[in-house]
């Protein structure tokens, strides 16, 4: 079975991109994703989940909270059929992520290699009309407008593994918290 390991985003984070998610939905009638909003980190093949939980604790150990940028373009993800907002700058996360997947790979763990170019937040679901139009154009759909400057940068203070499956109680596995500053 696939798990999947992601960055959650504070409240005061989420609350923003839950207001651009309804303003966006609302404007081209799409509809809304039903997970949390976060960022993919690992793609995690049966893991044995002792041996994983103490590796993700020690690799997390010396990480803080941090801040990522986030475009503020929404993309079309033409495989998933998703809308996303790209994360751009992404050091300290690009460095949590490959710290996490050196380690998990080098004992043993079956993985998805795909953290680096996967970092986007998943807005909403696309229709059809978004699809079309963006068909023949670049991956560029939308550019949000917004005065707030705080959207450049979104705070995440979590990482968590989820169980990809439609029971949002069970979805969640393990949360692993950040460092406060």
């Amino acid at each position: 079975m696939k798990y999947h390991l992601v960055a959650l985003f504070d409240d005061k984070s989420n609350d923003f991109i839950t207001s651009t998610q309804q303003k966006l939905c609302k404007k081209y009638k799409l509809y809304k994703t039903n997970q949390k909003f976060h960022i993919p980190i690992q793609t995690i093949i049966n893991p044995d989940m002792d041996k994983f939980n103490k590796i993700v604790l020690d690799t997390l150990a010396p990480y803080k909270k941090f801040k990522v940028q986030v475009s503020p373009n929404l993309y079309l993800d033409k495989s998933s059929k998703t809308l996303n907002l790209k994360v751009q700058n992404k050091g300290y996360i690009i460095r949590i992520a490959r710290n996490i997947t050196d380690t998990l790979s080098l004992s043993g763990f079956t993985l998805k290699n795909d953290y680096e170019k996967n970092l986007q937040i998943y807005i909403a679901n696309s229709n059809y009309t978004i699809r079309k139009s963006l068909s023949n154009e670049s991956t560029i759909a939308l550019t949000t407008k917004t005065e707030n400057s705080d959207y450049n940068f979104a705070k995440i203070n979590r990482l968590e593994l989820w169980k990809p499956i439609n029971n949002k109680k069970e979805i969640l596995i393990k949360s692993y918290p950040l460092r406060e500053y």
